[in-house]
């Protein structure tokens, strides 16, 4: 976009550069007043969760539980952000084995459920731990929820939560992605 962008201020500064002459003669002041597009930005200070190797039907969580990763607004408007998971998949062969990322935060056989908990996000006053599901959900505000869009400069914590398969093959590196995604509020 930025790229655009310039373009089209080169392409302007070029049409004026050719009337100046003409403009400073009847001395003239143009004023261009653009406004760029919003700028959406987001970042996470942790990417990255690391359980080495884990027992079935087992709940692990982010230490420490809801403050483990915090999530910082860096573009110039104000953003909803939305969460997304994915099926966990065996490193050395992917499309050989994977545990299904279950659809309500509940496990089975080679199916695992996980959760997320922004800090201060209590059940008293709309939720608790919310299930990740294969299906883009609201991540920050979220529907009947006490906050609205964050702005830039904004941050909130979370944590996750993992409940392992009740059956696996065990001995295989598993690997899965959440995706924390941002959109002009």
């Amino acid at each position: 976009m930025r790229v655009a962008i310039t373009s089209i201020i080169l392409a302007i500064t070029l049409a004026l550069v050719f009337s100046l002459p003409a403009l400073a003669q009847d001395s003239a002041t143009i004023t261009i007043t653009m406004i760029g597009l919003n700028e959406i930005s987001i970042t996470l200070d942790k990417t990255e969760w690391s359980l080495g190797e884990v027992a079935s039907n087992t709940e692990y969580e982010t230490s420490p539980s809801i403050e483990w990763c915090t999530l910082t607004v860096q573009g110039t408007c104000n953003v909803n952000t939305f969460i997304v998971g994915d099926d966990a998949k065996w490193v050395d062969n992917p499309n050989d084995y994977k545990w299904t990322l279950s659809n309500d935060g509940s496990n089975g056989e080679h199916i695992y459920g996980l959760w997320f908990r922004i800090s201060g996000d209590t059940e008293a006053n709309g939720r608790g731990y919310v299930p990740i599901t294969k299906t883009q959900s609201e991540f920050w505000p979220y529907p009947g929820g006490p906050g609205s869009s964050l702005a830039p400069g904004d941050t909130k914590q979370f944590g996750l939560r993992l409940l392992t398969p009740t059956y696996f093959y065990s001995g295989r590196q598993m690997q899965t992605q959440i995706t924390i995604s941002a959109a002009a509020a």
